[in-house]
């Protein structure tokens, strides 16, 4: 068989926010849910954009970002012939996490699957 369908697990993974003021400027939203996905781990980054303009909507969001300790996200990884290739940060478990809608308004801009978190990526050497 040439083609295979891709399979897709669930994951609940720590995650968190990451600051960077060039992307407040246009306001953006940095998350990176990291950790063992299945014997490796893993950074799935990922920045969005809040769907509204209410400055105290965006500015809530990143404020309960900032203190995201101790919550996870729900992450769904896609496998081709057992090896993780891709992801999805599920928005209405972040939702979930905060017990707030507003989560719901993120709209996906980029993401990275990556072996290293985003600061040792873009550390300066």
């Amino acid at each position: 068989m040439l083609f295979t369908k891709p399979t897709y697990e669930e994951l609940m993974l720590p995650f968190r926010y990451i600051e960077i003021s060039d992307d407040l400027k246009l306001r953006q939203i940095n998350i990176e849910a990291y950790g063992n996905v299945f014997g490796k781990n893993k950074y799935c980054y990922a920045w969005y954009e809040l769907k509204t303009r209410n400055n105290n909507d965006f500015n809530d969001v990143i404020e309960l970002l900032k203190n995201s300790a101790g919550k996870k996200v729900k992450v769904i990884i896609k496998l081709k012939k057992g090896i993780a290739k891709d992801f999805k940060l599920d928005i209405d478990s972040l939702s979930e996490a905060y017990n707030d809608e507003r989560f719901k308004l993120l709209s996906l801009l980029g993401w990275g699957f990556n072996d290293k978190s985003y600061e040792e990526l873009t550390a300066k050497r």
